[in-house]
This record gives C-alpha cells, sequence and structure tokens, in this order.
C-alpha cells in the first residue's frame, strides 16, 4: 500500500486541474471595438468607418475571466457581406484584463467581425465601413 501513496497523491494534486479545464470559461467581454491600430497592448482611434485607402483593420477586445480552461481560445472572424475573408485565433488566461485583437486586410465595403469562444458561440460583433468603390466581383 505504501508504494500506491506517490501514485494517489500525484492524482489528487492533478484532479483539481482536470476539473478546472471542462468546465466552461467564465470570460465577459468588457469591451470589444474596431480601431485603426493597436499600441502597447491599448486600442488606437476606435472607429466605426475606414478610410478609402485603408488596407488593414483591427479589432480589439478587453475580457474579465476569472475561470479558464486550458488552451482557451477565442476567435476573431473577419466578414465581409456573407463572406467569411479572414479567421485568427487568441489564447485567453485568468485575468481581469485580458486583452487580445485581431487584424485583417480590408477592400471597401461593408463589413463586420465577430469574436466567438473555442464552442462557437458569439460573444461580441462590431459591424464597419471601408469607404470607397466596393471591387467588381
Amino acid at each position: 500500500m505504501p508504494r500506491l501513496l506517490p501514485l494517489f497523491l500525484f492524482t489528487l494534486l492533478l484532479w483539481p486541474l482536470q476539473a478546472r479545464a471542462d468546465e466552461p470559461h467564465d470570460c465577459v467581454v468588457r469591451q470589444f471595438s474596431t480601431v485603426r491600430l493597436v499600441q502597447n497592448l491599448e486600442p488606437q482611434g476606435e472607429t466605426g468607418k475606414y478610410p478609402a485607402g485603408t488596407e488593414r483593420a483591427y479589432a480589439f477586445a478587453r475580457l474579465d475571466c476569472t475561470n479558464v480552461g486550458t488552451g482557451e481560445t477565442f476567435w476573431f472572424h473577419w466578414l465581409r457581406g456573407d463572406r467569411e475573408m479572414g479567421r485568427s485565433r487568441a489564447r485567453v488566461d485568468v485575468s481581469r484584463n485580458w486583452r487580445i485583437w485581431s487584424q485583417v486586410r480590408v477592400s471597401p465595403g461593408s463589413w463586420s467581425v465577430q469574436l466567438k469562444d473555442s464552442d462557437g458561440r458569439l460573444q461580441a460583433e462590431r459591424d464597419f465601413e471601408v469607404e470607397g468603390a466596393p471591387p467588381a466581383e
């Protein structure tokens, strides 16, 4: 029996981590915006309309997470009309001020960006415009 004691203690130590990984996250989106740039972990120039000639759009999210499973990720989905134009993944961890962002190459037209968790649940969404003549399709 003494030989099994280390294994038993090791299992007891790992059990809370395994239980936590199976629980859903409790992240709350405190801020979600389209911005002109992200610099030094902070959004710069919140906007819903990018001028003609803009090459990139940025989305920024500030999350409040106290329970996050191992490997939790959020996904940015960039859409122009009904068509997905890009997708990027961002790791999420426990923090009252977790910041994530994404960027995409844009062209003129109506766009939206969605923030989804690893289970595909929509957490936030923003519409924005890129001015200029839409490209011929």
